[in-house]
């Protein structure tokens, strides 16, 4: 009797434990792609901004020719194209954002394709040092408490030294919250810039990050030669605010995580040496 009823007290568990769960799926149709070329595959890179699809256009008249089409997902287009010598199968990205792993099944072969995507930072009303009209530009998202952003300064201005006709720096301020002076500093030197003196006190700010406040301020800003009673009036002016939300969006787009964030000719800069900035220069000069 025992054994009966240990067998339906089983056979109940089982049954309730097999019973299939009622999840339920819900979906939505985004939009559709449409493509000039048969798509054949297709990756997405790791933050889902952007899609990599391998296509081939094929015609009476023109033998089969792949490339790769990138598409923004925000804009909802195809921003570039890279053009293939070479028959593939399939398309995946690596770990690093800037990789592409591409299969081909006819020769057996995995090919890696190392890519490097451009920012479109645009200069604005920002304060240009250097030549304005010098084909390399060196984009910097800075805060003036920043204790990285003053070491890498003095690297900007090495930079400047060594390439007087041929780079220009463009301070894009994003000052963190986390530092309670910062955007009246942001402000201070966008002040100083109607006195064509942005850079003076921006080296005065830098090299004296930890001592900022209103009272030293007003020290750098007199040491630096300003007029103090228009630097006083710029510094009410709310187009000051509206320029420093406006690099904030640009921030944003460009996925700025922290500071100093640096960018040379719209390429992100991950190598902050004299010597690595340097040799991004100098690349940027001969596509140039």
């Amino acid at each position: 009797m025992k054994k009966m009823l240990l067998f339906f007290g089983l056979t109940a568990l089982l049954l309730t434990g097999a019973a299939p769960s009622q999840a339920k799926t819900e979906w939505e149709l985004l939009r559709d792609i449409r493509l000039d070329e048969k798509p054949i595959d297709v990756a997405m890179s790791a933050d889902g901004s952007t899609a990599f699809i391998l296509t081939k256009q094929t015609s009476a008249f023109i033998l089969t020719r792949q490339s790769i089409k990138i598409y923004d997902m925000q804009d909802g287009r195809v921003v570039d194209t890279i053009p293939l010598n070479k028959k593939y199968t399939g398309i995946s990205t690596a770990p690093r954002g800037n990789i592409l792993l591409l299969t081909s099944s006819s020769d057996k072969s995995i090919s890696i394709l190392q890519i490097s995507q451009s920012i479109e930072l645009t200069v604005g009303t920002s304060p240009v040092i250097g030549p304005r009209q010098a084909p390399v530009t060196l984009t910097a998202f800075i805060d003036f408490q920043c204790p990285y952003c003053s070491r890498e300064f003095p690297v900007i201005e090495e930079l400047l030294s060594k390439y007087p006709n041929d780079l220009n720096v463009v301070l894009k301020h994003f000052p963190l919250r986390s530092h309670k002076f910062a955007a009246e500093a942001a402000v201070a030197a966008l002040a100083a810039d109607r006195q064509g003196k942005y850079r003076e006190l921006t080296q005065a700010m830098f090299k004296n990050f930890r001592s900022l406040n209103e009272e030293t301020l007003k020290k750098y800003a007199e040491e630096t030669g300003l007029d103090l009673q228009k630097f006083e009036q710029d510094r009410k002016d709310s187009a000051f605010q509206k320029q420093i939300q406006e690099d904030r969006q640009l921030a944003r787009k460009a996925d700025v995580r922290g500071v100093p964030s640096l960018y040379i000719n719209g390429q992100p800069v991950t190598n902050r040496s004299p010597q690595g900035m340097a040799a991004m220069i100098d690349e940027a000069l001969k596509k140039k």
